[in-house]
């Protein structure tokens, strides 16, 4: 079953290398890295703070950028697609091949930001001379909170074509990101329901405001059973289907 699955994951890490997507979404985020440090350069006070800042929203936005490339990509299934996808919907179980996608965009989007937060790393060393192990704990949170909200959009996907499930993922974003605050607006028993299916990501920013890696393997624990939760769901309701 593994092998099934890493067959499946490596097909979308080849595709993705073969269209250049990661050096794609390069070109996009350096051009912005590199106005951020020119601008910590020519204004001293911010000293290496800023640059860090600006670099883990980056990070965030190549998430993003690259996450919805690979859903439009691979995500939308095989009777949308060519071949080698209709050959895989004839494996036993669709769970596995709705993990081995999730998985192969969730490695190429490590990839990618793992990369980005080591130039980030050289460009804070070199800058300032204090070599600084943040980026790469601010690289595995934004992993973490991307990957999540990734495996909701798989779930999405198994009910719901493209522009729907991307739609509805701009409400779940936010909500996700402020789910603190529901009980401020509704009440409190459909704020618990909502709370129940839609995943916390306000954990991932209070675990690099914290720092320690024993708080990092938690919020990673977090991010990859609750991804397992939407995998299991969108597995199951593409069982009976198709492909």
């Amino acid at each position: 079953m593994l092998k099934q699955l890493w067959e499946v994951a490596k097909t979308v890490i080849i595709a993705s290398f073969r269209k250049s997507i990661i050096f794609a979404s390069w070109l996009i985020m350096m051009p912005l890295l590199l106005g951020a440090w020119l601008f910590e350069i020519s204004n001293p006070g911010f000293q290496s703070g800023f640059i860090v800042d600006a670099g883990s929203s980056l990070m965030s936005v190549l998430a993003v950028i690259l996450l919805m490339i690979l859903a439009f990509e691979h995500l939308y299934w095989a009777k949308e697609q060519n071949t080698p996808w209709f050959f895989m919907t004839r494996l036993k179980s669709k769970i596995i091949l709705i993990a081995g996608k999730y998985c192969g965009i969730s490695l190429v989007c490590l990839l990618s930001i793992v990369c980005f937060a080591l130039l980030l790393f050289l460009i804070v060393g070199f800058t300032s001379g204090s070599w600084f192990i943040l980026p790469f704990k601010i690289a595995l949170m934004v992993w973490a909170e991307y990957s999540l909200l990734l495996s909701v959009l798989v779930l999405f996907s198994s009910f719901w074509g493209k522009m729907l499930s991307i739609g509805l993922m701009v409400p779940v974003f936010f909500i996700a990101h402020y789910i603190s605050y529901l009980k401020v607006f509704i009440p409190n028993a459909v704020a618990e329901l909502v709370m129940a299916f839609i995943p916390n990501v306000e954990i991932f920013n209070a675990v690099i405001s914290d720092g320690s890696w024993s708080t990092i393997g938690l919020a990673l624990l977090y991010s990859w059973l609750m991804s397992a939760f939407y995998i299991v769901l969108a597995g199951c309701r593409l069982r009976s289907m198709d492909l």
